[in-house]
């Protein structure tokens, strides 16, 4: 090897020397390292503060945590395309973030999955790698192999704290001139909060798992039966018009059909914004192992909802009113490992998942302030779930609740173009206030969240 590198340079310096027309610099732009060189590379900063105030003598938590990330994308060639990125965190400080309340016994739920909370005492090996695939493009048609991140309303990111969501698998999108179409089969997924990559049964449970249709802790975990998940989507954009259906196949366990429509009626300088929403879901085989003990998803179980959105949008004011209703058929399923839902109600610090036999209204308040990069977006909602004691609508226990929210939203520009600032403020607080225990508080009603984010992307 090092004899035809010198051999090489040799040839190349008596070419020079006797004037031969060699062109050193287009040899050097087709050569693979040249290639590789003129590919892109991203830097990705951020910190994240976060702090809960639980009411009364109930522990109180807060961290900062920090970190840093590298991705490459190589240049196409002949249609194909890779690309690699990873991430680092560390713990700046934290403040009962790891211990449990001396009251209830109850975990942190927040603040650690800015972590492992699959290691307590991992504060500074919280490293991973992330992306990590090959695609392929021909004309309108994209194949991608490997692990990537994906966005659709149930299966996604949930990129709230540190580090994202990111799936393992197989997926096919071909973008026409009004239309989406998607496919893909994931049989990986490592999960916000965790380092570490899992198989999609191996993911059943890595969060709390609530409580079974008998009223007993759930017994899933490590227990579930599945090979993946066959997802299929359709989005369709025209004139104002926004059509998006989507089905989740989970192999052995259950599917889950999802369908949504927007649409914007322009009046003079005013719009108006329309939405339904609607899904429904119900058990394969025997949702996940054949002991009703420790399924998923029991066999009788049938959940359907639906969702609506009526807003305005005039000048730097956006208001909307929003819904959502869950029949009491069963729970509404999709493990929170996977992403988080996104519905018209949705508010941040929240979900609706393991719910049924629920509705929710929100109203939601974006503003567009004078201030060049500072956007603003306010929520109210009221949460109606079924009794404490309705196991087979209420997974978590989780008491009805008002729900606010207020985030304030900075993008710099010129110098510091790319810094992202954001401050999130929720509270929650209960609708009888004689039902509430300490165990029904803490991390969930009567508390605080306060989140201060910094993003740098370049």
């Amino acid at each position: 090897m090092i004899f035809v590198i010198f051999f090489a340079l040799g040839c190349n310096a008596f070419a020079q020397g006797e004037g031969f027309a060699v062109d050193t610099v287009q040899v050097e732009k087709e050569s693979l390292a040249k290639t590789l060189k003129s590919g892109e590379v991203d830097f990705h900063v951020k910190s994240f503060f976060m702090a809960t105030l639980n009411k009364g003598d109930l522990l109180n938590y807060a961290t900062l945590a920090s970190g840093a990330g590298i991705g490459y994308t190589t240049p196409e060639w002949k249609g194909f395309q890779a690309r690699f990125n990873g991430f680092f965190t560390f713990q700046v400080f934290e403040q009962n973030v790891r211990i449990p309340d001396p009251i209830t016994g109850a975990g942190n739920r927040y603040e650690l999955l800015l972590y492992d909370m699959n290691d307590l005492t991992n504060t500074n090996r919280l490293d991973r790698l992330e992306e990590l695939y090959l695609t392929y493009r021909k004309n309108r048609f994209k194949i991608t192999f490997g692990r990537q991140k994906i966005i659709t309303p149930l299966l996604n990111e949930q990129d709230n704290r540190m580090r994202p969501n990111v799936f393992g698998g197989l997926s096919a999108v071909y973008s026409g001139m009004n239309t989406k179409l998607t496919a893909m089969w994931i049989n990986s997924v490592t999960i916000r909060g965790t380092v570490d990559w899992y198989s999609i049964e191996e993911s059943f449970g890595v969060y709390p798992f609530g409580r079974n249709l008998y009223g007993e802790p759930s017994d899933y975990k490590g227990k579930i039966s599945s090979k993946g998940i066959g997802m299929i989507g359709v989005q369709y954009y025209k004139s104002g018009l926004t059509l998006q259906g989507w089905n989740y196949f989970v192999e052995n366990v259950f599917n889950m059909s999802f369908l949504q429509s927007d649409y914007t009626l322009n009046v003079g300088r005013t719009r108006i914004l329309t939405g339904l929403q609607g899904f429904h879901q119900f058990p394969v085989s025997e949702g996940g192992n054949p002991d009703p003990q420790r399924t998923y998803m029991h066999p009788d179980e049938r959940s359907s909802g639906i969702g609506a959105k009526l807003g305005v949008f005039s000048g730097r004011h956006n208001v909307s009113l929003n819904y959502l209703g869950i029949n009491d058929r069963g729970r509404f399923l999709f493990p929170r490992e996977w992403g988080r839902e996104i519905l018209f109600a949705s508010l941040p610090r929240e979900r609706y998942e393991g719910a049924g036999d629920m509705n929710a209204w929100v109203i939601k308040y974006d503003l567009i302030t004078p201030f060049d990069g500072l956007f603003a977006q306010f929520g109210a909602g009221k949460v109606n779930h079924s009794g404490l004691d309705s196991y087979r609508t209420n997974k978590y226990a989780i008491p009805s609740y008002y729900h606010f929210s207020g985030m304030l939203d900075f993008r710099f520009k010129d110098y510091f173009e790319g810094v992202n600032l954001m401050l999130l403020v929720v509270n929650k607080a209960p609708q009888d206030r004689e039902i509430m225990t300490d165990r029904l508080r803490i991390n969930r009603v009567e508390m605080w969240n306060f989140n201060l984010v910094m993003d740098y992307r370049f």
